[in-house]
């Protein structure tokens, strides 16, 4: 037997410049764990000044007409943390990777088990460090290329940031090991 995992294509061949940017891709639902992220962020963002915040994404695929009260109350509560955080909504593939090719970190804080986690995928092969969860299929697809929380909370997830945001050293590390180790 042959297990053949889902994949992207990775274009890039050799690691892009990053921006101090932390980006969120994803469906605006609870089991993403968008929640979380904000909560976090609002948390972080006095002491990370420096750094840009952006999410990403809609309740809905396809576009942002039919948003949800949960995804609507999302956004306005993240864009209440202040200039560091900007929300584009529903966006292209191609704007998608566009982001993950300038963000620094990418955060996936999944609460459910995502039977693959295909913007853990994606940002790998756009060289950005992932922090992420131990759910699903997505440890197999990290593996010890990213940050990955076991039991995720709003503590965990915070420290796990200001790891990345503060440790140039560490940051830098896991960027190169995501980029270069994507298959």
């Amino acid at each position: 037997i042959h297990v053949l995992h889902n994949g992207v294509e990775k274009k890039l061949r050799k690691l892009p410049l990053k921006t101090k940017e932390i980006l969120f891709v994803g469906r605006l639902v609870e089991e993403k764990g968008i929640k979380l992220f904000i909560d976090s962020l609002e948390n972080l963002a006095d002491r990370l000044h420096d750094w840009k915040f952006c999410i990403a994404g809609s309740s809905h695929l396809g576009g942002n007409e039919k948003n949800s009260n949960f995804a609507k109350n999302c956004a306005k509560k993240f864009l209440k943390i202040g200039k560091q955080a900007y929300f584009t909504g529903y966006i292209t593939h191609s704007e998608v990777q566009k982001l993950m090719r300038s963000a620094s970190i990418v955060v996936v804080p999944s609460l459910w088990n995502e039977p693959y986690g295909l913007v853990v995928a994606e940002a790998m092969s756009n060289g950005a460090a992932v922090i992420t969860t131990l759910s699903g299929g997505i440890p197999e697809i990290i593996g010890r290329n990213g940050v990955v929380i076991k039991n995720i909370n709003q503590k965990k997830l915070e420290k796990a940031i200001l790891t990345l945001a503060n440790d140039k050293k560490i940051l830098e590390k896991y960027q190169k090991l995501s980029w270069q180790n994507f298959e």
